[in-house]
């Protein structure tokens, strides 16, 4: 049985030039029993290896296969972006009012917070806007607050989300206006046995509503759980159990610009500066700019690949179909867009993938090895393009989501590579500089991965083989 299968492995795989140092008969036989021996039982493999400097295929198994690329997804939507939208594109934030401050501090108009669907603005910085506001001269504002997050539809989530990840930090609730990636932390202390723990939330506010129902060193309850009340599409965060010790955790936050726009007021009464109506409204063309947070589009690249941070790649997802659909894009807006970009930009035939997010999050998005190689052999030839992008992937043994894998001496520095994890898949395409100086492009999708551990102990020893040509 075992024969048979290095048979078929051997048949199927495509070949090319020989390789220095290792030969490409020892580089297929290496790689053969990498899968035949290691690839876990009721999985299956796809991948391809390319030869940059070369120009040639290395190695290729099912490489035309169709497989969810779940976070390697971000490279597409980090170039497009790049690609579409210009590495000197901006996020911005803005506060902007058309009324004029009189000479008692009062400002005779009404203010604006416009989104602009920035994943990056933090709590410092909206209220570095208020501070800008207050060195305005204005202590009140006779006019009404408004909130504008017109760009964006209501819709928060793409099709193929998964329902029950809704409280979980890493499920982004997307919208124009988005203050500390959209969750809070939560943070719980034991105090005296038997007596309620402490709860504390950050950033603080006044918005997010505590049930504690824990006990303090109370043997009798079970585990502490923090959650909140997602069930119902809620804020409140439910913190019951047996607290033994110090705990903490982060949780999505419903209605990411309602939380924006709350945390905003309370900055407001902070300072001193006095209100009376606030309501959502579209901000008029002309006026004049109080504050401008921003950051640039090569950062939320380096953050959404680095750490796979999916907040950042949806906001990089639909700032790009805003091209098109420059108010209230939808998912839907943005997944056509990016796929009529990359088949016309690129070059890409429209049946080889399917974009339907830009974090990989959804179980709808597709796409092949081969597919992914081709995109990588595209940006390795924009030497700008690659410049950015290079920099930006998680790079092994180092930092992002490769810190903890491939450390060795052969492999330490040299695999430049996206992680991708869902529940089914495990999948890793980037760069390789092997012993001998060349560049590689290459793509591991596995399927059928419930866990990821030993998938992605099959990446990396497919990886050690390849840096290790020509040693």
């Amino acid at each position: 049985m075992k024969h048979i299968r290095t048979v078929i492995l051997s048949l199927l795989l495509t070949v090319s030039l020989p390789v220095a140092g290792i030969g490409q008969d020892s580089l297929t036989e290496a790689i053969d029993q990498i899968i035949y021996e290691q690839l876990p039982e009721g999985t299956d493999i796809a991948l391809m290896v390319y030869d940059l400097t070369n120009d040639t295929t290395l190695y290729a198994y099912r490489e035309r296969i169709m497989c969810r690329p779940a976070s390697v997804q971000k490279v597409i939507t980090s170039v497009t972006a790049l690609t579409s939208l210009g590495a000197d594109y901006k996020f911005k934030t803005v506060l902007k009012t058309q009324g004029t401050v009189d000479k008692d501090s009062v400002l005779n108009g009404n203010l604006y917070l416009v989104g602009g669907l920035d994943p990056a603005l933090n709590e410092h910085e909206l209220r570095s806007m208020v501070s800008d506001l207050k060195k305005a001269g204005v202590k009140k504002i006779n006019g009404t607050l408004y909130a504008d997050v017109s760009i964006m539809d209501t819709m928060y989530w793409a099709t193929g989300w998964c329902w029950d990840d809704a409280p979980a930090s890493f499920q982004p609730y997307v919208s124009p206006l988005m203050v500390h990636q959209g969750f809070v932390g939560v943070e719980v202390k034991p105090t005296s046995k038997g007596k309620a723990p402490e709860v504390n939330i950050y950033p603080a506010n006044n918005h997010i509503k505590v049930v504690n129902r824990s006990i303090t060193l109370c043997d009798t309850l079970g585990p502490l759980t923090i959650t909140r009340d997602w069930m119902h599409n809620d804020n409140t965060i439910i913190v019951e159990g047996n607290c033994k010790r110090r705990q903490s955790t982060d949780l999505s936050v419903v209605g990411s610009a309602d939380f924006t726009f709350a945390l905003f007021r309370q900055y407001l009464d902070e300072a001193g500066i006095s209100y009376g109506k606030y309501d959502w409204g579209r901000c008029p063309v002309m006026g004049s700019n109080i504050s401008v947070i921003s950051h640039d589009l090569p950062a939320i690249v380096k953050e959404a690949l680095k750490e796979s941070n999916n907040l950042f790649a949806e906001a990089m997802f639909l700032q790009t179909g805003r091209i098109q659909y420059p108010r209230g894009i939808r998912f839907k807006d943005a997944s056509k867009f990016l796929q009529d970009f990359v088949s016309r930009k690129f070059g890409m035939f429209s049946s080889s993938f399917n974009i339907v997010d830009g974090s990989g999050l959804s179980m709808y998005d597709m796409c092949s090895p081969q597919f992914m190689v081709d995109m990588l052999s595209l940006i390795y030839k924009d030497k700008d393009l690659y410049k950015i992008m290079y920099k930006s992937l998680p790079i092994s043994g180092v930092d992002g989501t490769l810190k903890n894998r491939m450390g060795g001496k052969n492999t330490l520095n040299k695999v430049h590579a996206k992680t991708g994890s869902v529940t089914g898949s495990c999948t890793l395409a980037g760069y390789i500089h092997t012993a001998d100086g060349r560049d590689l492009a290459f793509c591991i999708m596995n399927e059928g991965a419930v866990k990821m551990a030993p998938s992605r102990n099959v990446q990396d020893k497919i990886c050690s083989v390849l840096c290790d040509l020509g040693r």
